[in-house]
């Protein structure tokens, strides 16, 4: 096996692969120094416990491969497998000794392919994925690599539950860093609203914790900030609620009321009880046609009641509907199509709205009939922002947009590389076309070449305070240049 660990040599060449991904944020200060050789690599791997891979091997290949096919041309100078916390300190000291930037990599579903960087050691934390409930706090201490469904599966064994996204791949650790929207988010807040404490490791390798006690400022940071501005965060403690058993609804419309339900979603999402979330899908079918749905989610028995007062707010009648009750985990493993996720190439980016009017719906529906016109495939996912989402200041975190309505995702998958420069360019022109009503952006929803200003906001002076303090020689890759 070509790898290098404490027990063994390299065995492998360092040739660098052929195709690369471009670093979006600015090298460290200091990268004049020359890159590792081989003998260095070799003495490195003896400190730590678990494996480090490099270019030219299988293990390579395959350790740095992230959820998005997009980026399986990434070339990291490295990628280390964390199987304690403390090593992360060792990578530190070594990457600054020739100028080098790690990135942290948990659930892999970074939309620019951050935790994959070129140049960059790849810090893989899926080692670290213990969750730990305490029943006398109601808290539960996750390591950073865990995956969303095994957090799920593992506190709803005891009764509890998190609010935190669909997707069952996802890290915890970078879904909460960039805020966490879900379908629990208009009744117990972002994911990152539940974060009580963490325990991250700063670029000069120290440990330490954080919480709203100790390092303030990096508490603020960490709760929708986005991952790797500060550190590298390896534990997460969250507060729960408990889990409870859910009604699902879907109703479909016609593809010509596309515009009347996003406007009807509106408002009925405005002032809707807390303990219902509802989510908007107009579908780019490839041949002129949309697809129309509205997805809700609500406690167990509230579905049918809750489907029709949305029903009644869009004012057109659905071509179809469906309902069903599951308990909590079995209503994870509905929305997330299962236990795990395949890897997939897709082009993804998004808008946030503080309100809906006709005119910003066409403009919206206009985006995605163009491209089902134009014979290609694509999505716009519409989720809201309201309800407890909207119950911290705007500046009381790092997430700016709680005074909002709603977050939009535009989503292409691509089947061949070949998709990939027009779904982008799908992307931008969707967001010319509602950038008349567009706040910004989804820090979770990162794209390439975008300002930081559009993730955050009146916080980006701030987190930028708060960067230059604890990261001033930009030792941890995110992915935003600021």
């Amino acid at each position: 096996m070509q790898t290098i660990t404490r027990r063994g040599a390299l065995m492998a060449a360092t040739a660098s692969l052929t195709s690369g991904l471009a670093a979006i944020s600015d090298p460290p200060a200091d990268a004049a120094a020359g890159a590792p050789s081989r003998a260095d690599w070799v003495a490195f791997a003896r400190t730590v416990a678990g494996p480090v891979y490099l270019p030219g091997t299988a293990s390579y290949t395959t350790g740095k491969q992230l959820f998005d096919r997009r980026f399986d041309g990434s070339t990291p100078a490295a990628v280390m497998v964390v199987q304690r916390s403390a090593d992360i300190g060792r990578a530190m000291a070594f990457t600054r000794r020739f100028g080098m930037q790690v990135t942290a990599r948990s659930g892999g579903h970074s939309y620019v392919g951050a935790s994959a960087a070129a140049r960059t050691l790849v810090l893989d934390l899926r080692p670290l994925r213990s969750v730990s409930y305490d029943p006398s706090s109601g808290t539960v201490l996750v390591g950073a690599g865990a995956g969303l469904f095994d957090v799920k599966r593992q506190l709803a064994a005891r009764g509890r539950a998190l609010p935190t996204g669909t997707c069952p791949t996802v890290g915890v650790s970078g879904l909460t860093l960039g805020g966490g929207l879900g379908v629990e988010s208009r009744a117990h807040g972002l994911t990152c609203d539940r974060l009580v404490a963490a325990t991250m490791t700063l670029p000069d390798g120290r440990s330490i914790t954080v919480d709203a006690a100790h390092s303030p400022g990096a508490f603020w940071a960490l709760r929708g900030g986005g991952g790797g501005n500060l550190g590298v965060v390896t534990a997460l403690r969250f507060a729960t609620h408990a889990a409870t058993a859910k009604g699902i609804f879907t109703l479909t419309f016609a593809g010509s009321a596309a515009a009347r339900v996003v406007t009807g979603w509106a408002r009925w999402v405005a002032s809707a009880p807390r303990s219902q979330w509802a989510g908007v899908h107009l579908d780019a079918l490839g041949n002129g046609r949309l697809h129309v749905s509205i997805l809700g989610v609500t406690e167990a028995g509230a579905e049918r009641s809750a489907a029709a007062a949305v029903r009644s707010a869009v004012g057109v009648a659905p071509v179809g509907q469906s309902y069903r009750r599951l308990s909590y985990l079995d209503t994870a493993v509905y929305l997330g199509g299962g236990t795990t996720s395949a890897r997939q190439g897709f082009v993804g980016g998004s808008d946030v709205f503080a309100r809906l009017d006709a005119d910003a719906a066409a403009a919206i529906v206009a985006a995605v009939t163009g491209r089902s016109r134009a014979g290609g495939t694509g999505s716009a996912l519409l989720d809201p922002l309201t309800g407890a989402v909207g119950d911290p200041a705007p500046t009381a975190t790092a997430f700016p947009w709680r005074n909002h309505l709603a977050s939009l995702q535009w989503y292409v998958g691509v089947g061949a590389p070949s998709g990939y420069a027009s779904a982008a360019a799908w992307i931008g022109t969707a967001h010319r076309a509602v950038g008349r009503w567009s706040s910004g952006g989804y820090v979770n929803y990162l794209e390439t070449g975008q300002p930081a200003a559009r993730y955050y906001a009146g916080n980006l002076p701030r987190l930028a305070q708060l960067r230059a303090a604890y990261d001033p020689g930009r030792r941890v890759h995110s992915g935003l240049t600021f």
